[in-house]
């Protein structure tokens, strides 16, 4: 027999068994909160589930899990979920991972610890929409110098840390994306679109040539899902 076929299997074993969720069969969590827009008007609708999870992040295997709920007309929720010993516990408000409402945000919400409380309110959440945003570069002057850029936005997903009896948002989770990039003279006109949330702001940064640094600022709202920069 192939030595290395009972290390195999075993190897095969000790994966799947990390990734199998466990059951603390004699205990129940209690699940509640409200969601509410940033003017303070119910979500309805929304889902909000539990699951055991490594490394805070959450999948599409439905073995994982727990519980889960939606929100009622007035924006509140309850439900209550099973509890695991063998995975990090966590909250998902509108999950991406599970054909979330597109209108609106998602939020993380992650218990490492092994010790599980038995009720968590969440409180009110602020669940803002989620916008489309579009921006539009075009080189319309015939300049021979290279554009710089950079844009800084708010990602339309929010993780949250359970510490000392209460959520904090994560740190360690930057809310807002950046990347830098080039646009040479000769390129055609550019089409960026960026999934961000009403009511940030999305900043644009740039640089002609040898020229400093600039940068512009833009709301984002209904009335103002684009900007057109031309040089």
């Amino acid at each position: 027999m192939n030595k290395m076929l009972p290390l195999l299997l075993l190897s095969i074993f000790s994966l799947y068994s990390c990734d199998e969720v466990l059951i603390e069969e004699n205990r129940r969590i209690e699940v509640e909160g409200r969601l509410i827009t940033p003017g303070n008007e119910p979500v309805s609708g929304i889902q909000i589930l539990t699951a055991g999870v490594f490394e805070r992040r959450l999948t599409s295997n439905t073995d994982k899990i727990l519980g889960a709920g939606r929100s009622a007309s007035d924006g509140t929720f309850n439900y209550i979920s099973l509890d695991t010993y063998s995975h990090e516990l966590m909250f998902a408000v509108n999950p991406v991972e599970y054909g979330e409402d597109q209108n609106y945000a998602s939020m993380y919400f992650y218990d490492p610890s092994g010790d599980h409380s038995t009720q968590y309110d969440l409180g009110n959440l602020e669940l803002a929409k989620r916008m489309e945003f579009r921006l539009n570069i075009a080189n319309t002057s015939q300049s021979e110098d290279t554009l710089r850029y950079s844009v800084d936005y708010r990602r339309p997903i929010r993780h949250f840390l359970f510490d000392t009896g209460s959520f904090i948002e994560d740190g360690n989770r930057p809310g807002n994306f950046i990347f830098i990039r080039e646009y040479l003279p000769d390129s055609e006109p550019l089409s960026l679109t960026f999934s961000t949330l009403e009511g940030s702001d999305f900043i644009f940064s740039y640089s002609i040539g040898e020229a400093p640094v600039e940068e512009i600022t833009i709301p984002v709202s209904n009335q103002n899902d684009s900007y057109d920069f031309e040089y």
